[in-house]
């Protein structure tokens, strides 16, 4: 389990940079940029940056978290390495927990991996994979991955993976390096988590009270089983920062009704691909509502718990989630389309007007 830590800032980078080159130059393009923005943003003293995984669509097209991760940490000695979040069914187990070994000898920072089933039917239907068996794949995946990474000989027997014969990992994993999350929206996942011994990492696609209601769940079962409830809980949250309300605001459903189009295509909502997978019910009520969210009307509402606003409201609503439980905040200025401009000026506000007033 993660030990607490005190308020810590990381950003999201993702390769969103518009640009009028189609194909692999254009995707160069959004790689550099993405690049840059990691630069920027520990230039500006944040500690740690977040990657997205997704695959197949214009959607936050980084395939390949550690991969990304790995070349970061070569390129930003230092800085934070955080994942919201590799989707864990999708991966061979062992592999995952080598590469992840690897990572933590690749960086003298902190990893802050977190990890989810994943939602998106074409990213499933790629693999071959039944979504109906995510819950349990995770699991068990999760449990392979934590038993390897303890650095001790380790087998498991499960109903979809195994390890027949007891193996250590090779090189070594730095273990106290490595804090891994399980992603929630709801306090049932909340307390799933915490029943496998997982840190939680909240997303405000959820409503605030909801994440207040799953960190209280976690909390409550964490301490129950023995654990630490008072470990780091990370937040991943939309960020844009701005000298009046109003125009932040613009800003952001300017960008955010872009980032929900892209939602709404990756994940094939008017489809309901979820409507007869079981363990997927609460996902058809998120996706129409992030399908909603598409027209710029029904924004106002979801402004309400990201951070859009003045520094001194921005400020504020830090201090919000502080009292709930959040400990690490991942600010997310990359929208798909935003402009290297609007995401360096939100990250740098943040940074210089906003953390030294929380």
């Amino acid at each position: 389990m993660n030990e607490r830590a005190d308020v810590a800032f990381g950003f999201t980078v993702g390769p969103v940079m518009p640009t009028a080159q189609d194909g692999p130059a254009g995707d160069c393009e959004r790689y550099r940029a993405m690049l840059e923005d990691c630069r920027f943003g520990q230039s500006l003293g944040f500690g740690s940056v977040w990657v997205l995984e997704h695959h197949f669509t214009d959607y936050y097209p980084s395939p390949s978290p550690l991969l990304l991760l790995s070349h970061v940490a070569a390129a930003c000695p230092g800085l934070g390495l955080g994942t919201a979040v590799i989707v864990l069914p999708w991966y061979e187990p062992v592999r995952f927990a080598e590469e992840l070994a690897m990572l933590s000898l690749m960086t003298d920072a902190e990893l802050h991996i977190g990890l989810g089933r994943g939602v998106a039917r074409i990213e499933y239907d790629a693999r071959n994979i039944d979504m109906a068996h995510s819950r349990d794949l995770f699991r068990e995946h999760y449990e392979i991955a934590d038993g390897l990474l303890s650095g001790a000989p380790f087998r498991y027997e499960g109903t979809h993976a195994t390890i027949p014969r007891a193996v250590t990992l090779r090189p070594g994993p730095v273990r106290e390096r490595i804090h891994l999350y399980g992603a929630c929206n709801n306090p049932g996942t909340a307390e799933r988590m915490a029943e496998m011994g997982l840190g939680l990492l909240c997303t405000s696609a959820s409503p605030f009270r909801q994440n207040a209601d799953s960190i209280e769940a976690w909390k409550a079962v964490t301490a129950a089983k023995g654990g630490h409830a008072d470990a780091n809980l990370p937040l991943w949250i939309h960020c844009f920062v701005a000298d009046s309300e109003a125009e932040a605001r613009d800003e952001a459903i300017t960008y955010l009704a872009a980032f929900f189009r892209a939602v709404v295509a990756h994940y094939e909502t008017h489809a309901n691909p979820w409507k007869d997978v079981p363990t997927y019910e609460r996902n058809v009520q998120q996706m129409e509502r992030m399908e909603a969210m598409a027209d710029p009307a029904n924004l106002p509402p979801f402004l309400e718990h990201q951070l859009v606003g003045t520094p001194a409201q921005v400020a504020a609503q830090v201090r919000r989630y502080r009292e709930i439980g959040v400990t690490q905040f991942a600010i997310n200025t990359a929208q798909p389309g935003r402009p290297a401009e609007s995401r360096h000026r939100s990250m740098e506000r943040f940074a210089r007007e906003v953390i030294p007033l929380v």
